[in-house]
């Protein structure tokens, strides 16, 4: 049986916020139609969306431009991460290398093309994954890209952990099960297995019980 736990990453590996804030506050500070600065509270409520809804940070701006916009904020993010990386939630690492030894490990996120291996590099991360699919490559939302990770590698049974509703509600679109980590950045309703810390998840994965079936 092939045996998966696949990731989120913002607000379950890490938390970049006030990095991508900066990033961004940076290059639009170029585009004089922007009359605003991007505040950590709005960037922090944008976690987890695709990336073609982060226009909404730009409410002045005209649609096409927007996504021009959006576009140049992207793509220097990536560049910025990799020198000024977000901060790993403390047992990640640790927890990762326990994962390993038992199971494969996959990324599933919203996010932009390169910024999953802006994480795996700047955190020396890489070696623990086998893979990893996003909406920046396939134009796909998290449980379209978690069925193209599961029938790539051929997976039969897989775990997906989150932070939000939108991770809950993805897993039950692509049918698999959720296991919820509170200490990130969202709220999930009807959860029903739970991680206090990155620590809990090797213990809570098990109690799951869902790989013996």
């Amino acid at each position: 049986m092939n045996k998966a736990v696949i990731f989120d990453v913002d607000g379950t590996l890490w938390d970049a916020v006030s990095v991508i804030t900066e990033s961004w506050n940076h290059t639009i500070s170029r585009f004089l139609e922007v009359k605003s600065t991007i505040t950590e509270e709005q960037m922090r409520g944008m976690m987890g969306k695709t990336m073609d809804e982060f226009t909404a940070l730009f409410p002045e701006v005209e649609s096409t431009r927007a996504k021009e916009i959006l576009a140049c904020c992207s793509e220097e993010e990536i560049s910025y991460l990799q020198t000024h990386p977000g901060k790993l939630y403390p047992g990640i690492t640790e927890m990762l290398a326990l994962l390993h030894k038992e199971y494969d490990l996959y990324v599933v996120s919203n996010c932009q093309e390169g910024y999953i291996e802006a994480l795996l590099q700047a955190c020396d991360l890489g070696k623990y994954f086998v893979d990893h699919e996003c909406f920046g490559h396939t134009g796909q939302g998290k449980a379209k890209n978690i069925r193209v990770l599961m029938q790539r590698y051929d997976i039969d049974k897989a775990i997906y952990i989150g932070d939000t509703q939108m991770d809950y509600e993805a897993t039950l679109e692509a049918n698999i099960p959720f296991l919820f980590v509170s200490y990130g950045m969202g709220m999930a309703e009807n959860r029903r297995f739970e991680a206090k810390n990155p620590s809990e998840i090797p213990d809570v994965i098990r109690k799951m019980r869902y790989f013996s079936l």
